[in-house]
């Protein structure tokens, strides 16, 4: 491949002040663990930074600083909020060939090979499936929903989408890419009005499937990757990490979009159930040896046996109390041990085991990062005000 080739394609990302930290930890895994070298965009709104703090962007800086092909990009467009966001980095970003990852999203391997891989050749359209189908959905898509007449379409017996991760090449999709904006930008929209579809996620599938393109949807179904909570009666899975596969079945992406990293410490020895994934793997400091950012949540992987049909995929949601988040939404199993279409694996038996630490690691990294960042900011404001009070004497 050619550099000229390989400068086409890159990853784009969106941040908000809630996932400075998960996107900090997942660019830091794609680089230094992973030795991923695609550019990054990171796509922003100042004026949803700054509700925070002016500087909740300096440890990404610093990261680009630090890494080479980190840029930023802000959004202006007005219209641009929300789930619409991602709709318009990856409409404007300068890549042809676009890899998007929400920046609590990271892969388990170096992601490059989806650019060459024989199903993004072959359509130019990656996509990956939700929880969710026409037999149990949370957000009404079924046969008889009102999307279908809105559309003008028949109904499409398949998943839903989950764009935790999409890979689109958009010369050869350029009019899909309009269409899906055109469902985001149009006003009235009738999507959101009427609850007919969450955000974004089935729109790129929608915009495909009534212009007849052609695309690729991951056939394996998604896995959960979570903790066991052991009842007096039974033991229920709680998912908390949206676990996503490539075209072989295997393990691509984890999607911890239940249990976001915040980077603040936890003061607790690492749960043995996770012992194996320590953070050896990292450079760390004594001082943070025994600290720990965020909890350990990912202790085991929920699979579906890929022998049975997909008709048998069901996934319970439900809340379990746990010592780190009361009332903690789960995407599971109830009575997991009795449920003959899922399988389960252990982290620690995975050749992934160590990434959440990394992960956690460098969240808190981020946080050290912003702190002290945000020190010497107040540092200097406070100095330019006695400055300023000595003038006007």
């Amino acid at each position: 491949m050619t550099i000229e080739a390989k400068s086409r394609d890159g990853i784009v990302m969106v941040v908000y002040p809630k996932l400075l930290a998960s996107a900090y930890a997942t660019i830091r895994v794609l680089r230094t663990v992973l030795k991923c070298q695609l550019p990054i965009e990171i796509w922003f709104r100042s004026d949803e930074i700054k509700k925070t703090n002016r500087t909740s962007l300096e440890p990404l800086k610093h990261l680009a600083a630090t890494e080479n092909n980190i840029t930023f990009q802000e959004i202006h467009d007005s219209r641009a909020t929300g789930f619409v966001t991602k709709i318009h980095a990856i409409y404007h970003t300068k890549f042809d060939r676009v890899l998007f990852l929400d920046a609590d999203n990271v892969p388990v391997r170096d992601p490059s090979f989806l650019f060459e891989s024989t199903e993004f050749l072959k359509t130019g359209a990656i996509f990956w499936p939700d929880f969710w189908n026409p037999d149990h959905s949370i957000f009404g898509v079924y046969e008889n929903s009102l999307l279908w007449e809105l559309l003008d379409m028949p109904f499409i017996d398949m998943f839903e989408q989950e764009s935790g991760q999409l890979v689109i090449d958009r010369r050869r999709h350029a009019v899909p890419l309009e269409l899906v904006r055109f469902y985001a930008l149009n006003r009235p929209n009738f999507f959101t009005s009427l609850k007919l579809v969450w955000g974004d996620k089935d729109l790129f599938r929608l915009a495909w499937l009534k212009l007849n393109v052609p695309f690729t949807m991951i056939q394996t179904p998604p896995g959960m990757a979570g903790i066991i909570s052991d009842g007096f009666f039974r033991s229920d899975f709680c998912g908390m990490t949206m676990v996503q596969h490539d075209a072989n079945g295997e393990i691509l992406f984890m999607h911890r979009n239940q249990q976001k990293l915040s980077g603040k410490i936890v003061d607790r020895v690492e749960d043995t159930r996770t012992r194996k994934t320590t953070i050896d793997a990292v450079d760390v400091t004594p001082d943070t040896v025994e600290k720990y950012a965020d909890s350990a949540i990912w202790a085991h992987v929920l699979e579906f046996h890929k022998e049975y049909s997909r008709r048998y995929y069901y996934v319970d949601m439900f809340r379990v109390d746990f010592d780190f988040e009361a009332n903690q939404r789960c995407f599971g199993q109830r009575a997991v041990y009795r449920n003959p279409y899922f399988y389960i694996q252990e982290i620690a038996a995975l050749n992934f085991s160590r990434l959440e630490s990394q992960l956690r690691h460098f969240a808190l990294e981020s946080m050290q990062l912003f702190s002290s960042k945000n020190q010497t900011f107040e540092g200097k404001r406070g100095i330019e005000a006695q400055h300023t009070s000595r003038t006007s004497k």
